[in-house]
């Protein structure tokens, strides 16, 4: 008797080339997406040129090696060739240059100078303090048609610091008034005179200027309405508020509205925020009509295409350092970049990062392109940016774009599974079958020749 044959059914499923096309297709459509690095700015919408990498001046080491303070007979006299060295150099050194030198970010503790002090000989340091003693001009200086202004400032700990510079102080910078003086450290000196004031292992610093400061303002938690009141930004003639950039709009309206960003607005609640406006086309029309207030919060999403920083000259706000960064925000004009000014140093971000900020509204500011156009755009103050992830999942339409291609591609690895496994069992099925019916082939054998 014949064994029963089993016929199994071979499933209807997707051929293996038509798999690979449809895999191919989605991974080419998936790399394209991801690789795309958002709109670039047109020819008219790009930053400002990068400005040139800084010169730092170059000390003459050995001679300042002949300032010595080791002894008392040494710090009581200042020997004029260093000086005289330093204060040439101090002539080329401005913000940008004094960041470029390592001037750190707070003022430098007289004791912890003394305590290393061939670490910051030659170093360019800065101390704030009330004017005692003033002097000046004297000749000696190294430049034809300069000359010497020395100060004496004392420390709120009741350190002294010496001071020899270039530029006549200004009018209001008299005895009595808070000061900030920056400069090369050439050494530490003692003074016998006044008896009254005891000056021993006082830092002498070295610089261009000495500058106009103020007592702390403390957490700004409120903006004063005067100081903007006055704040013409419709004109773009050069030295108009619209013109101004970072480093030459330093003043006590830019100071407080950057001191709130960093002590109030950047602890708002995140609800708050989200109700904020986010900077679109439809906003612009809003800014030019005037009628948003200044501190107004916005939200900016956009990528970081430029970024300067520079030391911040002396303010009441403890800003220390500023950042520009300038945004390319898809969502306004099709790119136009947008500027953020952020009162510190900006940790590193990775090129072209997408972020998202928390800015408060100050007013215009007018630049020159790449392609020498002159554009305007709306400025903002922020206490911070917040990374948004990487350029290509920067689009507000990313997460429609990605999930159909993931459920897709998710699908075809379940279906891809499915088949290997129907497959599997088909072969398993057909080789069960193929050995019954061998079998049963040699059982008739074997019954036909024992019964002829």
């Amino acid at each position: 008797m014949a064994a029963p044959r089993h016929d199994f059914a071979t499933p209807r499923l997707p051929s293996l080339p038509r798999f690979l096309v449809v895999g191919v297709l989605l991974a080419a459509i998936a790399y394209a997406w991801a690789a795309l690095p958002g709109p670039a700015p047109g020819p008219t919408q790009i930053p400002p040129k990068a400005p040139p990498k800084v010169a730092v001046p170059e000390l003459d080491r050995a001679l300042l090696a002949t300032a010595r303070d080791d002894e008392r007979s040494q710090r009581l006299q200042i020997e004029e060739a260093p000086v005289r060295h330093l204060l040439a150099k101090a002539l080329d050194v401005g913000p940008a240059t004094a960041h470029a030198l390592g001037m750190p970010d707070r003022p430098s503790d007289v004791r912890a100078v003394r305590a290393d002090l061939a670490a910051h000989k030659g170093r360019w340091l800065w101390f704030v303090g009330e004017l005692e003693d003033l002097s000046g001009p004297r000749s000696g200086h190294p430049v034809l048609g300069q000359s010497i202004f020395e100060a004496t400032l004392r420390l709120a700990d009741g350190e002294r610091v010496l001071f020899c510079c270039t530029e006549p102080p200004a009018a209001d910078v008299t005895p009595g008034t808070f000061v900030r003086a920056e400069g090369f450290l050439l050494k530490l000196v003692d003074r016998t005179y006044p008896s009254t004031r005891k000056c021993e292992h006082a830092p002498f610093l070295v610089g261009r200027a000495l500058q106009r400061d103020w007592p702390a303002w403390g957490p700004v938690q409120a903006l004063s309405p005067e100081l903007f009141a006055g704040l013409d930004d419709s004109t773009a003639w050069p030295g108009d508020l619209a013109s101004r950039t970072l480093e030459a709009d330093q003043t006590p309206a830019t100071w407080q509205l950057a001191a709130f960003a960093r002590d109030a607005a950047a602890n708002w609640p995140a609800a708050r925020w989200a109700a904020a406006p986010l900077l679109t086309n439809e906003e612009h029309d809003r800014l030019r009509s005037g009628k948003v207030e200044r501190g107004a919060p916005f939200r900016i999403q956009g990528t970081v295409v430029q970024r300067t920083t520079l030391a911040a000259p002396a303010n009441p706000a403890g800003i220390t350092t500023w950042t520009a960064v300038w945004l390319q925000v898809r969502e306004y004009g099709g790119g136009v970049v947008v500027p953020v000014w952020l009162p510190h140093r900006l940790p590193d971000l990775p090129e072209r990062a997408a972020v998202e900020v928390h800015g408060l509204w100050y007013r215009w500011l007018v630049y020159e392109s790449i392609q020498d156009e002159r554009r305007r755009t709306p400025l903002f103050v922020a206490a911070a940016l917040v990374p948004r992830g990487s350029v290509g999942n920067d689009s507000p339409h990313a997460a429609w774009v990605w999930l159909p291609i993931g459920a897709t591609v998710s699908l075809l690895a379940v279906a891809w599974a499915r088949r290997r496994r129907v497959r599997a069992d088909l072969a398993h099925a057909t080789a069960l079958d193929e050995r019954r019916r061998r079998r049963a082939a040699a059982a008739n054998r074997t019954d036909h020749a024992g019964n002829p």
